[in-house]
């Protein structure tokens, strides 16, 4: 069964420009994002998406440092907003989300 599709609500578009407001105005220090998760290069790579080759840079000293470019530090910001919020979300909303997220069934003929 096929369910028709429907035009998001006054809410939807609310929570997608809060979300998309969050992700452009936010940014988060990498310092800062390490005092707050544990998380290696390869992890902070693939959260900024981009090489780990990068994210050595930000740790190096002298010529070769760089700094991680404002659309690192919106990534960083917007994975702590998602992990903070994770931790609070209700149970009811987690057993949802793996309902939906299960593998489909295969239908034989």
């Amino acid at each position: 069964m096929t369910l028709a599709p429907r035009p998001p609500s006054h809410t939807h578009w609310c929570a997608l420009k809060l979300y998309l407001q969050l992700a452009h105005n936010e940014l988060m220090e990498l310092e800062t994002f390490l005092r707050l998760w544990e998380v290696s290069r390869d992890e902070l790579a693939f959260i900024c998406d981009c090489s780990v080759t990068t994210v050595n840079h930000w740790f190096s000293q002298g010529e070769h440092r760089r700094f991680p470019s404002e659309k690192h530090q919106q990534k960083l910001a917007l994975t702590h907003h998602i992990w903070t919020t994770i931790e609070t979300e209700p149970e009811y909303l987690r057993v949802l989300r793996t309902m939906y997220h299960k593998k489909p069934r295969r239908i034989t003929y």
